[in-house]
């Protein structure tokens, strides 16, 4: 049996939106007609919550953008914060980006790249940690002029202060050809066109640590701030927030502090199409050759979908966990009796879906489900159930009901003291059944209870055991 990851949505070279199940090019062309409608540089940023298809989306735009002959640059700032400086590595992505150059346009930029590379070095943490402070504080406007310099390097001994201040006047020389260095390779990649923007994607700041995401954002926003050369951070915004705080401090006014570097926020549209992109990962994984009752399927999957607001992330792991399940349960039932379809899911969807959200987005609850041996956490589980599965689909009324004395029945199953209650498993659950408004006359929760209905036990076990991954496992029979 062959099993894989849920794949990148891929982008084709030549129409970039080929794959786009979310519509995401009218956001696109919109967004391109803004940043190219600006000759000065700005920061400008996507912001969306985890697994909302960032990356995706920016890498998208990025094809795009090549495809109408605008130069780009992907930094994934993640994958370099194990640098120890954020100049460094941004200035390396650029000096990597210059091999995708031909002609003339590559060797004058090479060229000033090895200039660029000397001149970095006064802004670097190689050199002294005082005066790199001290020029970016300058930049930022928080300094104005020598004596301010000398009153914020009070701590240093006044011929140090001198040297400092000496220092201080030719960095701010050094950063004037730093920022025309950079001028003059940013019309290197837009082959000569002035009006042709450079425009610089940085992916993953809100996972980086939080001096690293502090320095990228200082580093692009002053030293990189140059005409033509335009940033995109995709992030979120709340989420680096939260790293800028534990930097600064809780007090700190976020908000504030972020309009110091970003320009402009595009709030990135939460999906429209979600039935159309859990369709496509039906198609990736090629669950449809295991799924008996399409239809059913389907409408239990998008009520959970919706009522726990699923990210395009969640969904990925979702089907991730969804495609071992029918995959193992196929390839058992082949074994034992040659069926077409897996013999212990078809029967328990909904709670297969309920339970692997639970995995996903409410660990602790499923963890409750998976390992607690206390009846009484019945209470939470059930109330959970309440909160989030309000229907007015008798079908799914139904569902939710079962899905309720399922849960009933395994915590009954796993309780040790039973003994104490004076009651036996039947007893205890028909007890619960009561408690939790499901009247028994209504469906046939009794029969949970029967012998001849043994296998509901090894089943649901069997379902428990693949999602957990052979964990800590419960017995139900």
């Amino acid at each position: 049996m062959s099993m894989k990851k849920c794949q990148q949505v891929e982008i084709d070279a030549a129409d970039p939106f080929k794959n786009d199940v979310l519509d995401r090019k009218a956001n696109i062309e919109i967004l391109t007609q803004f940043i190219t409608s600006y000759e000065q540089s700005i920061v400008l940023c996507i912001d969306a919550g985890w697994g909302q298809g960032k990356t995706t989306f920016i890498k998208m735009w990025q094809q795009y953008l090549k495809n109408q002959d605008i130069p780009t640059i992907y930094f994934n700032a993640w994958e370099s914060d194990y640098t120890d400086d954020a100049l460094i590595a941004l200035i390396g992505e650029i000096g990597l980006s210059i091999q995708e150059l031909v002609g003339e346009d590559k060797t004058t930029a090479e060229k000033i790249m090895g200039h660029l590379y000397k001149l970095a070095v006064n802004f670097t943490k190689a050199a002294a940690p005082a005066m790199v402070n001290l020029i970016i504080k300058a930049v930022c406007g928080s300094l104005t002029d020598a004596d301010e310099v000398s009153k914020a390097s009070g701590n240093l001994s006044e011929s140090l202060v001198k040297e400092q201040i000496t220092k201080y006047e030719e960095s701010r020389k050094t950063l004037g050809n730093f920022k025309e260095a950079l001028s003059k390779l940013a019309r290197c990649y837009a082959d000569g066109d002035a009006h042709k923007p450079l425009v610089i994607f940085i992916d993953e700041l809100d996972r980086c640590r939080p001096n690293f995401a502090i320095e990228v954002l200082e580093k692009a926003k002053h030293l990189f701030n140059v005409d033509n050369i335009i940033f995109v951070l995709a992030t979120d915004k709340t989420q680096l927030g939260h790293s800028i705080r534990a930097v600064y401090g809780q007090g700190l006014d976020v908000d504030g502090y972020l309009r110091r570097f970003i320009d402009f926020d595009y709030l990135l549209p939460k999906p429209q199409k979600n039935q159309e992109f859990f369709k496509g990962l039906i198609y990736q994984y090629k669950i449809e050759n295991f799924i008996k009752n399409s239809d059913y399927f389907f409408e239990r999957y998008c009520f959970l979908l919706n009522k726990y607001n699923l990210t395009l992330r969640e969904q990925e792991s979702f089907f991730n966990t969804l495609n071992l399940v029918l995959r193992v349960d196929y390839q058992t039932s082949l074994k034992e009796n040659n069926s077409n379809y897996g013999r212990n899911i078809h029967t328990h969807y909904f709670f297969t879906f309920f339970l692997i959200i639970l995995k996903t987005k409410f660990i602790e609850l499923y963890k409750i489900i998976i390992n607690s041996e206390d009846v009484d956490d019945l209470d939470i589980l059930i109330k959970h159930i309440n909160s989030y599965l309000i229907s007015q689909d008798n079908n799914i009324d139904i569902n939710i009901d079962w899905l309720k004395a399922i849960i009933i029945f395994i915590k009954v199953k796993q309780y040790k003291n039973i003994t104490i209650t004076g009651m036996g498993e039947a007893e205890l659950f028909k007890s619960y059944l009561k408690k939790y408004d499901l009247p028994p006359e209504r469906y046939t929760f009794y029969s949970l209870l029967d012998h001849n209905y043994r296998n509901f036990g090894n089943e649901l076990n069997f379902i428990i055991k693949i999602i957990d991954l052979n964990g800590n496992l419960i017995q139900l029979n």
